[in-house]
């Protein structure tokens, strides 16, 4: 019954906020009325976030965008059942396709070989899984994991996936403080392994990368500029390395633990719109399971008590979801995990002489 109300109240929330609603049917058509208090909270955002727009057109535009994401933070946020909330933040004036386009960055055509490589790779082994810890966050590990970076409106992800996973495994293995190490010489240099810079790439070619160069810079000597640009890597500024990566068993959520139990890994999900909009909480969405993984994140952690999370950083910047980190339920979508997030895990292990 209260499942059945919480509909009702949804549906009702939608229909209100339709309600006299006009959508242009191009950028120049004349401006979209939307709801009054979508229309203040559409002003409010646009001063909060310094946001302007080149003409009247784009304007109306991005409000109709706006709207779209606010009925889908009202939408999840209305449902007493829901383990997370969602929210306003600096990606609500995009659409789902804009969002993808600019702020994720992996490359789908990756995945048939990964798939093809780990087919008959035996599972991961941690002893006996069900005697793994019950939680692990390498957050709280001091000098392990760096504060969280933004990729900023590049396709960049699988860059900011394969660096933070080798400062974690530089600091874990060499016992040093964690490195910062630079995003772009990934962007900009690894071209040869198929890396596409902000067109996309994947986390398993950047560890090539950096093998077959011997070392990764530091972002102080190579700063992130959100573009492709030209490689401009010198080897006197390496600060991390990688001797070789590891291929976790796709569809085997307990290999992943088992793998996060020494040390963060990079994976790969699915990100869809109300991912985009993710504020706190646990995140459970089955939307999200039947799709090809289209982003590159890094898991630090999880806890198997109560709701079962994923602890996971990403790569929007710390105004994003949790600091910017998402904790994401375990219990959902099968031996894939929620988003697929089981499906494409990977470490890399650095040279310790």
């Amino acid at each position: 019954m209260n499942k059945i109300v919480a509909a009702l109240l949804v549906l009702g929330t939608v229909a209100v906020a339709f309600a006299g609603v006009s959508f242009c049917r191009s950028k120049g058509a004349r401006a979209t009325q939307i709801p009054a208090n979508v229309e203040f909270a559409f002003q409010k955002w646009m001063t909060e976030h310094k946001k302007s727009y080149a003409t009247p057109a784009e304007l109306n535009y991005r409000r109709t965008s706006f709207l779209a994401n606010f009925l889908n933070v009202e939408r999840v946020n209305s449902d007493p059942t829901s383990t997370w909330k969602a929210g306003l933040n600096l990606f609500s004036d995009l659409t789902h396709e804009e969002f993808v386009k600019t702020y994720t960055g992996l490359l789908p055509e990756a995945v048939k070989q990964h798939e093809e490589k780990i087919a008959n790779q035996a599972p991961l082994e941690l002893n006996n899984l069900h005697q793994v810890p019950q939680a692990v966050d390498w957050t709280t590990v001091p000098n392990i994991v760096n504060p969280v970076k933004n990729q900023g409106q590049c396709g960049s992800c699988w860059a900011f996936s394969a660096t933070a996973t080798t400062e974690s495994a530089n600091a874990i293995y060499r016992k040093m403080k964690v490195p910062d190490l630079s995003e772009q010489q990934l962007v900009s240099c690894s071209s040869s392994q198929g890396n596409q810079g902000c067109n996309g790439g994947w986390p398993d070619w950047a560890f090539k990368y950096v093998i077959a160069y011997t070392g990764q810079d530091s972002e102080s000597s190579y700063p992130y500029k959100a573009i492709t640009g030209v490689c401009k890597a010198s080897l006197q500024n390496i600060a991390g390395n990688v001797a070789t990566f590891t291929d976790v068993t796709a569809n085997s959520c307990s290999s992943m633990m088992a793998a996060v139990v020494v040390q963060p890994v990079s994976v790969a999900i699915y990100v869809d719109s109300a991912f985009q909009s993710y504020s706190s909480g646990i995140y459970s969405d089955n939307n999200c399971n039947g799709q090809s993984v289209n982003h590159a994140v890094q898991v630090v952690g999880y806890n198997n008590a109560g709701t079962a999370y994923w602890k996971v950083r990403n790569s929007w910047g710390a105004s994003w979801g949790e600091q910017g980190y998402i904790r994401m339920a375990q219990k959902v979508g099968g031996a894939a995990g929620i988003c697929k997030i089981c499906t494409v895990v990977s470490y890399s292990v650095p040279k310790t002489q």
